[in-house]
């Protein structure tokens, strides 16, 4: 009799050791089942965020391209209203894209075109002319000089005009003042600049030394 006690409290134990273990088991697989399941969510949301970025970029960029296409159109038609279409020819076809294109990066840079054509319409490039632009304010303040004194000594030479000194005068101040204008405009055609106030200074001194000597020449006598 205690023998079958024993194999019956021996028996009862393994059964109790063998349903605790499996009861750890199931434990275990519901854990892992659990953790897999939510592994699993957060990838397919994880992928689904990707997909919506993805397209959300696809709509950006294709709006993005058709915004630069359609500036770039009327900016390179402009351009060619500025210096000639022969210069320009047809629109450019699009280069190699940009592995990482930025948006703001590209509409900044047009900006910046559209800006410098503006300036270059109104002769305001940020841009320095050639030094040898002095040599020629110097000529066109010369020559507007000299002329002027040749139009102010057939004003006084010519009889019967009235109000000759005044006029003659006036011609020879007007002389002065055409100089930097014609050099503005010179300079806005030629470079697409505004005169500085150097070759400014230049013209104007050149013109009123042409006047001062040629007045003092031609018309002492008069």
């Amino acid at each position: 009799m205690p023998t079958s006690d024993t194999e019956y409290a021996t028996a009862v134990a393994a059964y109790l050791k063998e349903r605790a273990d499996a009861d750890a088991e199931i434990r275990a697989a519901v854990v892992a089942y659990r953790s897999e399941a939510d592994r699993l969510a957060a990838a397919v949301e994880a992928a689904r965020t990707a997909r919506e970025d993805a397209d959300s970029a696809s709509v950006n960029a294709a709006a993005l391209v058709a915004e630069t296409d359609k500036t770039v159109t009327v900016m390179w038609r402009a351009l060619g209203d500025f210096v000639g279409h022969r210069r320009t020819g047809p629109t450019p076809s699009a280069g190699a894209p940009d592995p990482e294109p930025d948006a703001e990066r590209v509409r900044a840079r047009l900006e910046r075109s559209e800006r410098l054509l503006s300036l270059a319409r109104q002769g305001e490039l940020p841009i320095e002319a050639p030094r040898h632009t002095e040599i020629t304010a110097a000529v066109i303040g010369l020559g507007l000089g000299s002329l002027a004194v040749w139009a102010a000594l057939g004003l006084l030479s010519t009889p019967g005009v009235p109000f000759a000194e005044a006029l003659a005068a006036l011609t020879l101040f007007a002389g002065l003042a055409t100089g930097p204008i014609a050099l503005g405009v010179w300079l806005s055609w030629q470079y697409r600049v505004r005169a500085r106030p150097g070759q400014t200074l230049v013209c104007v001194g050149a013109a009123i030394v042409a006047v001062c000597a040629l007045a003092g020449l031609f018309m002492r006598g008069l």
